[in-house]
């Protein structure tokens, strides 16, 4: 009987640090229904306006300690030109990001590499932003699929990036598309 007791007990022990990570995790679905993806703990949905009013546009962890932290997905939209993304195409694609993004001197690409999003290849582009004694990243992941143009925008100051990097990965890795009739619940059941 204590051997069971001890078993059982050993069990819980070790089950609660898994289901306390799964309780970490939020997902984000728009009003329209549209998308959804996860993101941890410590998020709050990010309103249009500073007041609180307006439509969602995404999550934000920002606070006097870690300045703007903001994660917004983008799209459908026109992808102009641009029908697909892969390595072939990659350098014009951050090309018109760069031209698009960096209008300043002070913002300068940093790095790009491909990733997936979507199910498809993706562009993960990171520029640094220097603003008086700190810099911040604002981060682009982009994708077209199905003739239409996608993005996160993630953004975060440069050294709070390992405390906010993994939370666009997240959200880049977890992302999807809700078609009209399908369910916004995942596989697991969650919503």
């Amino acid at each position: 009987m204590a051997f069971v007791f001890r078993t059982a007990l050993l069990a819980l022990v070790f089950a609660a640090p898994i289901g306390s990570f799964a309780q970490d995790i939020q997902t984000f679905e728009p009003a329209d229904g549209s998308y959804r993806f996860q993101y941890p703990h410590g998020f709050t949905l990010n309103h249009m306006f500073a007041d609180g009013t307006g439509d969602v546009t995404g999550i934000t962890a920002s606070s006097m300690n870690d300045g703007d932290v903001l994660i917004t997905f983008l799209g459908p939209r026109d992808p102009g030109d641009i029908a697909d993304v892969g390595e072939n195409n990659r350098q014009a694609i951050v090309d018109e990001f760069t031209t698009a993004i960096a209008v300043l001197p002070s913002i300068k690409l940093k790095s790009s590499t491909m990733t997936t999003m979507l199910g498809v290849p993706a562009i993960d582009m990171v520029f640094i932003k220097k603003r008086f004694k700190t810099a911040a990243i604002n981060r682009y992941v982009f994708t077209v699929r199905d003739g239409k143009a996608y993005n996160f925008e993630c953004i975060y100051r440069e050294d709070k990036a390992e405390q906010f990097a993994s939370a666009c990965d997240l959200a880049v890795s977890t992302v999807r598309l809700i078609g009209a009739g399908e369910s916004s619940i995942d596989d697991a059941g969650r919503n």
